[in-house]
């Protein structure tokens, strides 16, 4: 048995001996290069784009403006700035030239003309609607209500209350490897190698836009250096290049620098909530209230997020009142999208405050305030119409109290020597396996090996080797014997992507599904060469036998005798098929949970170090506790991260401060630390494989539990994410 091991990844050594193929490690003969020229300014009336000395540089092939690029794209905008500019970064014209550096020289000699407009900066000004982000649309550009209950009057009615403003910064996803992509034309069709999640979402966005200059375009999949969440969807300068190549005739590759990746790569987070809170003196929480302001920047495609976090509001938590606003603002700042959690990490983080800064505020172990208020069965529906499918929430609490008192005695000890040191204990709901479904085939080759062709898109999460572990399971063979193909949308017509947590759950299950009918297959056919009825055979460790006749045969040799002869007929009544296709969507989200404890010590310059950390997750069937482990110790980080380092940064007048990693802060193994997971599998979902997602879980458990950590090492209150060290001294 191999589900439930302990199995190391499949896909490693290629990476780790230096023979994956990124994009910007594929050449095609006759490849030309594109170059972006970006704007400098956040907000301006476009005049005039002056490229024609550009063209005269020997070695340019042609320049793009936004008068000969229009296209219908993600974010509703064109991918090059026709006649108005909404941030520092966004694309107003592109060279394309035989190499790399002739196209970054020709940038120079473009110049363009323009009127600065004022720029909108903060979300909250921006609220306020008095200057527009862009000309003739309402800086409001999304607003919705979300109701259960009698929010209003159950928090009049309380005997506590607490109101505070909670602020998530904008982040950056900071993947390894920038973007970029490298686009062939061929005779009316497009092969596009990209760094992507989501081939088949490219493939649509971009068949969307060039239907009209191409018959049918292809994607596949490179190897991805890092995405969470940032290569979903195109981008303005995928759909450059795309063009780029139908001009040209030719190969075109745009990878992008790291400045230009942090210029406009779409970041993530940047909420403000203004929530109240409602309880008795005894702690029992009788509502919620919530303004969430999200700062989309120069699109509104990310509105989503804020829905997201709107409606997970109430967390882990038994609150039958709640009230959330959501209000979508436009800034002249690169647009936002999604990052590993996509709203969850803003809610648990706003959720866990608010519980903290609560049992502070009546004087109540944090521990018993979360016991009072917690889920105490499942299923159960939130007040905004959210069914948490399964899980035994109280236990896992009390689990975590555990640690969470063994570190309390070892940080009383340190705080005695006089030095400053915190605990902080986070509890979580997770909304995952976003869908709507995903796809799988598998099939017997000649030599009886399995090749599983997926729809998702892993890129570093371990994905093949949790579906090879469970197709080898199913069909008793070892995993060596089973091939995972996935990233090409020529393999598999129709399929989704990785993101949301989904992969495992939802490919894994295709995978079973596909699997279990090839068994099927493979059984009829068995039956037809043995003589048999299906009935009399069994299938043990990949053959299928009589007991009777005690005759035998393996899947190779099934195969062979179904595909090895040329000539003569097809004496049998199965048919002679050796694949099987299968979907698989749930009719509800997965909602995965979880504690983080956390001690942390900060010294006399504000440093922070964390002393021991402990993250627990039920997630269902643990497929691969090795590979969910991973996913666990990076989220982990990357909270970190986001509660103490990462921030993107404008001024005032709408300049980005933080343009490349000397100025934005990401952890680095220097930060690194010793974590510990433990995991249940109480809360298994309905399906076949009743796993759920691993992937998000860290980066909504971290932030809340190191910044509460850090309010008790200090004993100051935190609202706003990340701290500073200046904050902390």
């Amino acid at each position: 048995m191999y589900v439930g091991q302990r199995v190391k990844r499949k896909e490693d050594l290629k990476l780790i001996t230096g023979t994956g193929r990124y994009v910007d490690d594929i050449q095609l003969n006759g490849m030309v290069y594109v170059s972006v020229l970006r704007s400098t300014v956040p907000h301006a009336r476009l005049k005039k784009v002056d490229y024609q000395e550009a063209l005269k540089l020997p070695g340019v092939i042609n320049v793009i403006t936004g008068l000969n690029l229009q296209v219908d794209n993600r974010p509703k905008n064109f991918p090059i700035a026709k006649d108005e500019v909404l941030f520092v970064g966004q694309p107003i014209a592109a060279v394309v030239a035989t190499d790399r550096y002739t196209a970054y020289d020709a940038l120079e000699l473009i110049s363009y003309d323009y009127d600065e407009l004022p720029a909108v900066i903060d979300p909250e000004e921006s609220l306020k609607d008095e200057t527009k982000a862009i000309e003739g649309r309402d800086n409001v550009a999304y607003k919705k209500t979300y109701k259960g209950g009698d929010a209003e009057k159950a928090y009049e009615q309380s005997q506590v209350k607490v109101e505070e403003k909670v602020e998530i910064s904008r982040v950056y996803p900071s993947a390894m490897e920038p973007r970029g992509l490298l686009v062939d034309y061929q005779q009316d069709r497009l092969t596009v190698y990209a760094s992507t999640q989501s081939p088949h979402f490219m493939r649509s966005y971009l068949l969307s836009a060039f239907s009209d200059m191409v018959k049918d375009i292809r994607v596949i999949q490179a190897d991805v250096g890092g995405a969470f969440g940032s290569k979903l969807f195109p981008y303005p300068e995928d759909y450059i290049a795309v063009y780029a190549s139908i001009i040209t005739r030719r190969p075109v590759k745009l990878v992008l620098t790291r400045s230009e990746d942090v210029l406009s790569t779409y970041h993530a987070r940047g909420q403000i909530h203004k929530v109240k809170v409602g309880a008795n003196k005894d702690g029992k929480v009788n509502a919620i209230l919530d303004d969430v302001i999200i700062d989309l920047g120069a699109a509104w495609h990310g509105t989503y997020l804020a829905d997201i976090a709107a409606t997970l509001i109430t967390g882990p938590y038994d609150i039958k009142n709640a009230l959330a606003n959501v209000y979508g603002v436009l800034t002249n700042k690169v647009p936002l999208d999604q990052y590993r959690g996509a709203g969850r990490p803003e809610a648990a983080f706003v959720y866990e405050r608010i519980m903290d800064i609560l049992a502070d505020e009546i004087g109540m172990d944090p521990i018993e305030l979360r016991r009072k208020n917690v889920i105490q069965s499942t299923p159960y529906t939130n007040p905004f119409g959210l069914k948490y499918d399964s899980g035994n929430y109280i236990d896992l609490l009390n689990k975590a109290e555990r640690f969470y008192r063994e570190m309390e005695q070892e940080a009383e000890k340190l705080r005695r020597e006089g030095r400053k040191v915190g605990v902080g204990l986070s509890f979580y709901v997770e909304q995952n396996n976003f869908g709507p479904w995903e796809s799988a085939s598998v099939r017997l080759l000649a030599d009886g090996k399995v090749e599983v062709i997926i729809g998702a898109a892993p890129h570093g999460q371990g994905t093949a080797t949790g579906i090879a572990q469970i197709v080898a399971d199913e069909l008793q063979i070892s995993i060596d014997d089973v091939e995972v193909v996935w990233g090409d949308t020529d393999k598999i017509s129709n399929a989704f992507g990785t993101y949301g947590s989904r992969s495992l759950t939802l490919a894994g299950n295709a995978a079973l599904l596909a699997t279990r009918r090839l068994k099927d297959n493979i059984m009829r056919l068995a039956a037809s060469f043995l003589k048999s009825d299906v009935e009399e055979l069994q299938y043990k460790d990949g053959k299928v036998y009589n007991p009777k006749s005690g005759k035998e045969m393996s899947l190779k040799e099934i195969a062979r005798k179904t595909t090895g002869n040329l000539g003569g007929v097809w004496r049998y009544k199965a048919e002679p098929t050796l694949e099987a296709t299968a979907s698989f969507g749930f009719d509800n989200y997965t909602f995965p949970y979880g504690s983080h404890i956390a001690m942390v010590e900060v010294d006399e310059t504000g440093k922070v170090k964390v002393l021991n950390y402990v993250a627990i997750d039920d997630i269902g069937l643990v497929v691969n506790p090795m590979l969910a482990e991973g996913q666990v110790h990076g989220g982990i980080i990357q909270g970190f991260g986001e509660a103490l380092l990462e921030e993107i940064v404008y001024s005032r007048e709408g300049t980005p401060l933080t343009t490349n990693f000397s100025e934005y802060a990401i952890p680095s193994a220097v930060e690194s630390f010793n974590m510990k997971w433990v995991y249940l599998e109480e809360g298994k979902s309905s399906a076949p494989l009743p796993a759920k997602g691993i992937g998000e879980g860290a980066t909504i458990g971290a932030p809340p539990a190191i910044v509460r950590a850090l309010e008790k090492a200090i004993g100051k209150k935190i609202t706003k994410i990340p701290v500073r060290m200046e904050e902390l001294i």
